[in-house]
């Protein structure tokens, strides 16, 4: 060992993660085939004469006001629409907003203390309040005495939103043979997502819309403990088409419909994505309905502030976001209207418990 702890780390940790086998077959808890990654597995995405129409969806949220056992939040969601290069103006309004809190209540069951979360939700908007999904699905109960984990909680109700709203786009703006996709993978991770996920599901299939899903990073593992995308990335070196897909595997995990590939979607690109066709729609398709899908994409991939990733996407997640300065100001308007409340006290109080790391932090740098 050297007197350089940093330069130890380093080089053992590289020596470390290079000196062992290769197992080019995604790590996974599914029981769907899996696909050895090699050379050959990899096809060229050909260009079409007419790409597909495509709707975009994206959400995003930010906490306003939180506390052990409160927690205010912003929530958003947005479509886009696209054929090819080519913006469609939608037929109806493509943002929705609305705003939420969720409240923690101790109960005791069977002699045991659970904690139960309870979520309400408000739209400034009635055009907006067909997005929101219902209270009732929002609601949870945990044995965990750590309160109201805010990162969870805060997406609950938006990713919600997003699977009501990608339903109402495919009756609305939608046709046979067009494309829906969805920020990230088509996994469910909630109790009662699914009820949202399958409906949006059932209405695509009866109208022949192909469900997809764009993931703009993945934490999965080869079996030899690689990352997924970056040994794929390595492997494709040795493929001569620019732009190409790979099959990775029918189920991933219990909980995702989708079948799952990697992608590279324009030639100077350097990024490589995960990429899920609704699995049952996938199976029925052959290699042209397959290629025409991605060509589709990649036709959508071009603008220069990302290239490889669909501008569609990139635009999504611009009007979906609520950025630092927006918070601020409804943080404002919050504050502003809990001064007006004797409650407020009593709420400030709350709060306040979990400002003290920040103060800190702002005392100490």
């Amino acid at each position: 060992m050297s007197e350089d702890p940093i330069k130890d780390l380093v080089g053992e940790l590289g020596k470390r993660l290079s000196d062992k086998e290769h197992s080019d077959i995604v790590l996974s808890t599914g029981k769907g085939k899996q696909t050895l990654i090699t050379p050959k597995e990899f096809q060229e995405i050909k260009q079409v004469s007419e790409p597909r129409k495509i709707a975009f969806i994206d959400g995003g949220d930010g906490p306003l006001e939180e506390a052990p056992n409160f927690l205010i939040t912003i929530n958003r969601v947005y479509f886009s629409l696209f054929q090819g290069k080519q913006r469609i103006k939608p037929k109806t309004n493509p943002r929705a907003q609305f705003f939420s809190y969720v409240t923690s209540n101790v109960e005791t069951e069977g002699g045991k203390k659970k904690i139960t979360y309870d979520a309400r939700l408000f739209s400034p908007s009635e055009s907006d309040k067909e997005y929101l999904p219902s209270e009732n699905d929002l609601t949870s109960t945990t044995e965990s005495t750590t309160i109201l984990q805010g990162s969870r909680l805060n997406s609950l109700a938006r990713r919600f939103a997003e699977w009501k709203m990608a339903a109402k786009v495919v009756e609305n703006e939608l046709e046979s043979g067009d494309m829906i996709v969805m920020d990230g993978s088509l996994q469910t991770n909630f109790k009662n997502e699914t009820k949202y996920s399958n409906r949006l599901y059932e209405i695509a299939k009866n109208k022949g819309v192909i469900v997809c899903g764009l993931a703009k990073t993945s934490r999965l593992l080869t079996e030899a403990g690689d990352p997924l995308l970056a040994r794929i990335s390595e492997i494709s070196e040795d493929v001569d088409y620019d732009r190409w897909y790979v099959r990775v595997a029918e189920e991933v995990s219990s909980d995702d419909k989708g079948y799952m590939l990697a992608a590279k979607f324009h030639p100077k690109s350097h990024f490589i994505f995960r990429f899920e066709i609704l699995r049952e729609q996938f199976n029925e398709m052959d290699d042209d309905e397959i290629n025409s899908i991605l060509s589709s994409l990649a036709e959508n991939s071009q603008d220069v502030a990302m290239l490889g990733y669909p501008y569609g996407a990139i635009d999504a997640d611009r009007f979906a976001q609520v950025r630092f300065s927006e918070l601020d100001m409804y943080r404002g308007i919050v504050l502003g209207e809990m001064l007006r409340h004797p409650e407020w006290k009593k709420l400030q109080r709350h709060s306040e418990l979990l400002r003290a790391h920040d103060f800190l932090n702002w005392v100490s740098s």
